[in-house]
């Protein structure tokens, strides 16, 4: 599967509950499979985490995506939440979601801020952070 972003090949990587697709060594971005989102424990988010360090590829934010599993499909761009600070991009026929690198962060803050609800997913994922932040001391990430 090709990133949406940067067009490099997509490399699976475990994280705990499941395996999730990423773009290592180029943009940083994730694809979660439908559902997937929803299966994001603690430890799973800790390791979505690292995924997100040291992009080695900027990408162009308003460039057209391609779903991965659709490759004819473009992505539908859209809100993480009421309070419009985070875009993700989702495809209308498979469901699968792209978070480009910078997003989670972002998400994280939203959610930190009580600027937006959050899904479930983005919760645990805070939830998880936190914990690492904890455990790594003041400067970590």
């Amino acid at each position: 599967m090709k990133c949406p972003a940067c067009k490099r090949e997509l490399r699976e990587r475990d994280v705990g509950e499941f395996t999730v697709d990423t773009c290592h060594g180029g943009c940083g971005g994730i694809w979660f499979d439908v559902a997937e989102l929803e299966l994001v424990g603690q430890r799973g988010a800790a390791a979505l985490h690292r995924v997100w360090q040291h992009p080695q590829r900027e990408v162009q934010q308003a460039a057209v995506r391609l779903c991965p599993r659709c490759p004819q499909q473009v992505l539908d761009r859209k809100w993480f939440s009421d309070a419009q600070q985070v875009e993700i991009d989702e495809c209308p026929k498979c469901c699968g979601i792209w978070l480009d690198d910078g997003e989670f962060t972002a998400i994280r803050e939203e959610l930190k801020q009580g600027r937006a609800s959050g899904l479930p997913w983005a919760r645990a994922m805070t939830a998880a952070i936190t914990l690492v932040q904890a455990d790594s001391g003041p400067d970590s990430p």
